[in-house]
């Protein structure tokens, strides 16, 4: 019963470890865009239209994939379940992390973007998405299945 009772203590403290990693990540995303907005008037150049157009489309149709591979990791490789898996915080982790990184690339393909171009919609966009996906899916209780075997 000891044991039982210390892995879900390790359940509820990994979820909490895994909040704190999404956290991170929307922390750092809007750690750059608030340094981006401070830094505007340095990158902010004339582009076309039609580049605006594209570079819309492909931040949205980057965070549809990423959208789309989060669920999927959420719904078929959630739960984790410690009974079977000796190694179930790497597998999570692992899982969490790949997760956030796909939510993540829309934001970082406009933040290349303004690098070269100094498009600040652009970024704000890929920036709402980012976070917004983020928020969306964050780690929670029932990513982990704590019961018997």
């Amino acid at each position: 019963m000891a044991y039982r009772d210390s892995l879900e203590d390790k359940l509820k403290l990994y979820v909490k470890r895994a909040t704190h990693l999404n956290r991170a990540f929307i922390f750092v995303a809007s750690l750059f865009y608030l340094i981006c907005l401070l830094s505007y008037s340095f990158f902010s150049m004339p582009v076309s239209p039609k580049l605006s157009l594209y570079m819309y489309a492909f931040i949205i149709l980057s965070g549809v994939f990423g959208y789309g591979v989060a669920f999927f990791v959420k719904r078929k490789m959630f739960p984790v379940n410690p009974h079977r898996d000796p190694y179930w915080s790497y597998t999570a982790t692992r899982r969490y992390f790949w997760s956030f990184v796909v939510l993540s690339f829309p934001f970082f393909m406009s933040f290349i973007f303004y690098i070269f171009a100094g498009h600040l919609s652009s970024l704000t966009l890929g920036f709402i998405i980012t976070v917004l996906g983020l928020v969306l899916f964050r780690p929670d209780e029932g990513d982990l299945s704590g019961s018997t075997p």
